[in-house]
Formats: structure tokens, C-alpha cells, sequence
């Protein structure tokens, strides 16, 4: 239910798949970050409803629409998958003359392949075989309201079961093998109980803030607004903040970040700090809450 000024406004259903293509496709960075490829993309016998692409993590992204009659979203996400790592030279071939640039295989994640379905509606059985923590496909719920009011609801795996611990196809084993959901505990298990501990709290004390989501990646976590506001990378003996903020633009009263502007790094931003103990987090909560008011949503 959306209300406006105390009115209960009425569902205004897209009319069809591809108006709903349409508008996400028009809309897909401001809903997901990613720039749009190619729409009806063409490779084998396949068509795929839209093409993006993941600047952030160099990943390329499928993007599907479904109506409730689909009941294989599985089997045709993991078909897609399966597609995109055997003929991975077409997708950067169709990145390179869409952008007029020279990227190669290499320069592409192929581990962070994603596919996307888009639908005004899932079935309980939708959503319950897609419920697997590392199950490389996501689901979007999209309502649309009168006066063109947009919901978009992320729809969140909750079951602790990993796909590889099912019965699976040949398909399946081989997509897994290559394309990878990371999670909290991957980076978690490879550092001390401390910097667990100092995560934790750290976690706990940016998500009090406002409305922020935690987002995984291969090298580091996210914690994201509409886009990302802090990235977190964990050490051994310490844990690495990069701040979302341009160069010149974060007011570091107490100059505890370093400008990486000029140096590689992983993570958003041009500002970071390393922290130690539950002091240096008191510390950048103010550094937090500045990226938090250029990222928030």
C-alpha cells in the first residue's frame, strides 16, 4: 500500500512486459547503478531482454521480464549463465562497439556475473526456489501506482542453504564453478576474532544511521545508499574504510583520512582511514555521515 497525503493510492499495472522493459531500461542506472548495453540481445538462439553492465565490480549483468506464468526462473537464469561464460567474447564484443572501447576477457569479472528478473509479481514457489544465499540469480519487484509513483522492492535471500548442496545438473555445477555469490562470511573467515568483533560493531554503528543496505563484493563490503557510501576491506590486523566522497569535499577536522585519489585502491572514493579498535570507529562516524549525505537515497 503507497499512500499520498493520507491517500491510499491505486495500482496503475505496466500493461505489459515490454513496457515495463522500456521503463527500467530508461530508468536502470538510477535503480541499479549499472549502464545499459544493449536491449533484445541477440547470442545463439538466445535473445536477452537487456544487457548491463557493472562498472563498479567489471561484471556483466542480464536482465529479465516475467509475468507469474514463468515458473522456471532457475533453470533459465542458470541457461543465460551458462551462455554468457561460453561465449563470453560476443558480451565484450557488444560492450567494445557500444562504448568504442578495447576491453579484453581478462579485464572482465566473470565471477560476478549476474542475472536479474524483473516482474510485477512473483509466485510463492518463485520465490522460494530462488531463496538460496549464493544463488547467482536476483529478483526485483516492481509496482507502479497512480501519478507514475515506482516501488521497487529487492527481494532478499534469507535461507542459510547453498545451492552446491543440492542435487544439481551439469549446468548448474558449471556456472557455480565460475560465478560466485560472495557473503559476509567469506571475508569474515579469513580474519582474526578480533576484527570480527571490530566489523560487527563497526557494521552495527553505520547501519543505526539511516536507511542503508550491506552489499557483498569479492574484494569488500559495501554499505550502500543509493550508492555506495563506505567500502570495507578486512585485514588481519586492521580494517580499511574508503569513503564515497570526491577529493576536496570531506571536512576531516581531525585529518585522519588519507587522500588515495592518486593511487590505486579498491572501493568508491578518494578518502580512506584504517582502523584498530572501537576509538577509531568513533572517530570516522563523522566521515561516515558526510559520504552518507551524498550517497544516501
Amino acid at each position: 500500500m503507497i499512500l499520498k497525503n493520507n491517500i491510499i493510492l491505486k495500482q496503475k499495472d505496466f500493461k505489459n512486459e515490454k513496457e515495463l522493459q522500456t521503463f527500467f531500461e530508461k530508468n536502470i542506472y538510477t535503480i541499479l547503478g549499472y549502464k545499459f548495453i544493449d536491449t533484445e540481445f541477440s547470442v545463439g538462439n538466445f535473445r536477452i531482454d537487456t544487457l548491463a553492465f557493472d562498472e563498479e565490480t567489471k561484471s556483466f549483468k542480464i536482465i529479465e521480464y516475467k509475468n507469474v506464468k514463468n515458473h522456471s526462473l532457475g533453470d533459465q537464469g542458470y541457461a543465460y549463465l551458462n551462455l554468457l561464460l561460453e561465449r563470453k567474447a560476443d558480451f565484450v564484443l557488444k560492450y567494445n562497439n557500444k562504448n568504442h572501447t578495447c576491453l579484453t576477457l581478462k579485464d572482465i569479472d566473470w565471477s560476478q556475473s549476474r542475472v536479474i528478473f524483473v516482474s510485477q509479481i512473483f509466485t510463492k514457489y518463485q520465490l522460494i526456489a530462488n531463496n538460496f544465499k549464493n544463488m547467482p540469480i536476483d529478483l526485483i519487484k516492481i509496482t507502479r501506482y497512480q501519478d507514475d509513483i515506482i516501488d521497487i522492492n529487492f527481494i532478499e535471500k534469507t535461507s542459510n542453504v547453498k545451492v552446491q548442496e543440492l542435487s544439481l545438473t551439469n549446468d548448474y555445477k558449471k556456472v557455480n564453478k565460475e560465478v560466485v555469490v560472495y557473503t559476509e562470511e567469506d571475508h569474515l573467515n579469513k580474519v582474526p576474532s578480533n576484527i570480527k568483533e571490530l566489523y560487527e560493531t563497526l557494521k552495527e554503528r553505520v547501519l543505526e544511521l539511516d536507511d542503508i543496505d550491506v552489499d557483498v563484493k569479492k574484494v569488500y563490503i559495501a554499505f550502500k545508499g543509493k550508492t555506495n557510501i563506505i567500502d570495507v576491506e578486512l585485514y588481519q590486523k586492521n580494517i580499511c574504510v574508503t569513503f564515497n566522497v570526491k577529493r576536496g569535499f570531506l571536512n576531516d577536522q581531525m585529518h585522519i583520512a588519507e587522500d588515495i585519489s592518486n593511487i590505486g585502491h579498491h572501493g568508491n572514493g578518494d578518502y580512506r582511514v584504517f582502523i584498530k579498535n572501537e576509538d577509531d570507529i568513533d572517530d570516522i562516524i563523522p566521515l561516515v555521515k558526510q559520504s552518507l549525505k551524498y550517497n544516501k537515497k
